[in-house]
């Protein structure tokens, strides 16, 4: 029996009946095709996050509707829909020293009012307390929810599938209640393993009409060395009003290099339904939604790639979320921002296909050759092209691609958004790319100086990019690269941000920004 979560607090008083907005983001980005484009005009860019130094505030913040606290650790954005706001965080530490950890700490799901940032509902789910691995201290709830009308699922910090019926605090009358929960680790023998420097990042859900489909989380141990569970599935098909499972898959098996963090992309591409998942094994593979059928696979290393603990080789997995644009699937390799940085790729993949549509075919012992049924579109080398242009930084015009560094594309945890023809991703190390999204192209490159964890977000005509730095690059969209403007502040902005109905979303690592440009 699974131990039950904690609600802390509530206002349901507070809330009317709440009609939905035309322009939510009820899921992961916004919409099934992890595209982070809003469709909405106008977003605020001249606006100033607080900044504080000694508890005194330096430089006051400007054009901000409201703030919202949340918890110490918030690593993913907001979901907004029917006038609410999900956010996941974790629970502060209490003024109380003699509490102990298991007394209060725990991933937080919290539900603020859109129009002013009250809040209404906040739920703490308790620590698992086996292992830093499996569920480490103070991290926090990664699982972006999923909202459909009444009906909100996401995976919690104790590998639970948990679906709520939030209608009664939609209209007042009550708070959400649990519709049906599924314990992957006891029922499904899965050991969770969550990157430890990615602060509880983790998979969100994802859903087609009547199933919904969960990444388990399945890794490896303590020791970073063995898998426990081989034969647990990391990808299951649930049906969504019930739980039931429907299909499951353990593809990775004993293949899996470290986490499995990466979000389902769920598309029809040429008429053919598909739910396509990056894994822990390097391989992006795709399933038939209805039956778990393997429809194609890509293995996103080259043959000759190595892995070793703590990043230092040359073979990677996936933490982003696969991107579906203009009938195409993009997606970056990386690793758990603990380990060491190094070459990652970027491809672009015809879906389209059927069965092993990799890059390479095995040629013996670390070796490939051509894959005459490759899905490749194009994808970024090991080493800079000698085509791609010369960006020169400094006073000494250090080439920013050649001179720093011996591999041309890094690892990241972010996803890639593309708009007009133009595909832009980030690395972890802090690179903001602009590719030409159907021949990969390179156009321009800019050093944030940072570290970039959050997918960009483009709206109207601008790119968004947010930095652990606490900085808010805003560039104008196209082919030339210009510098909008920077926002500043003293908050670690690790998720990407969110624009919808009107308002942009700037979660920091603790307080949680709406962004409104004056009526």
């Amino acid at each position: 029996m699974s131990v039950p979560t904690v609600r802390l607090a509530f206002a349901l008083s507070l809330v009317a009946a709440l009609p939905a907005a035309a322009a939510d983001w009820p899921q992961w980005n916004g919409g099934p095709t992890r595209n982070a484009v809003s469709p909405e005009k106008n977003p605020p860019t001249d606006f100033q996050l607080p900044i504080t130094e000694d508890g005194k505030v330096v430089k006051a913040a400007r054009g901000i509707a409201w703030t919202a606290e949340l918890g110490s650790q918030t690593v993913i954005p907001p979901v907004v829909a029917g006038g609410l706001v999900w956010v996941c965080t974790n629970a502060r530490a209490p003024d109380d020293p003699k509490l102990k950890d298991k007394d209060w700490d725990g991933g937080v799901l919290m539900c603020l009012r859109e129009s002013d940032g009250k809040l209404l509902w906040r739920q703490r789910t308790p620590r698992l307390g086996t292992s830093y691995t499996e569920d480490f201290p103070h991290a926090a709830l990664g699982s972006v929810p999923l909202v459909e009308g009444d009906r909100l699922w996401f995976t919690n910090n104790r590998c639970e599938v948990v679906c709520l019926d939030i209608a009664p605090l939609k209209t007042g009358k009550g708070e959400p209640r649990e519709v049906w929960k599924l314990d992957l680790r006891k029922q499904l023998g899965v050991f969770q393993h969550l990157p430890l420097m990615a602060r509880g990042f983790a998979a969100s859900v994802a859903a087609d009409k009547e199933r919904l489909f969960v990444v388990t989380h399945n890794g490896v141990d303590e020791n970073h060395v063995k898998v426990p569970s081989p034969d647990a599935p990391s990808l299951v098909c649930l049906d969504k009003a019930s739980g039931k499972v429907l299909w499951k898959d353990s593809s990775p098996g004993t293949g899996i290099l470290h986490c499995q963090v990466s979000s389902p992309l769920v598309c029809e591409v040429g008429g053919r339904a598909q739910v396509i998942v990056g894994q822990g094994d390097g391989w992006l593979r795709s399933f038939d939604p209805p039956t778990g059928k393997p429809l194609w696979k890509f293995d996103l290393n080259p043959k000759d790639a190595e892995y070793e603990i703590a990043g230092g080789g040359t073979r990677n997995y996936v933490m982003a979320t696969p991107m579906l644009y203009d009938g195409r699937v993009y997606l970056p390799t990386g690793q758990d921002p603990e380990h060491a940085g190094g070459v990652a790729h970027l491809y672009c993949i015809d879906p389209t296909k059927a069965g092993d549509v990799s890059r390479e075919l095995d040629a013996g012992p670390k070796k490939g050759k051509p894959n005459p049924n490759s899905a490749v579109v194009w994808y970024t080398p090991s080493q800079v092209p000698a085509d791609a242009p010369r960006i020169e930084v400094g006073k000494k015009k250090r080439d920013l691609l050649r001179d720093r560094r011996d591999f041309y594309f890094g690892r990241t945890i972010a996803g890639t958004t593309a708009h007009d023809g133009l595909l832009y991703t980030a690395e972890l190390d802090g690179y903001v790319y602009c590719f030409d999204a159907k021949t990969g192209k390179l156009h321009w490159v800019e050093d944030t100086k940072s570290l970039v964890r959050g997918q960009p977000l483009w709206a109207d005509g601008k790119l968004f990019v947010g930095t652990d730095d606490g900085n808010v690059f805003i560039f104008a969209h196209g082919k030339e690269k210009k510098l909008l403007a920077k926002v500043e502040s003293d908050e670690l902005l690790y998720p990407g941000l969110v624009f919808a109905n009107g308002t942009l979303y700037v979660t920091g690592q603790s307080r949680l920004y709406a962004v409104r440009s004056p009526k």
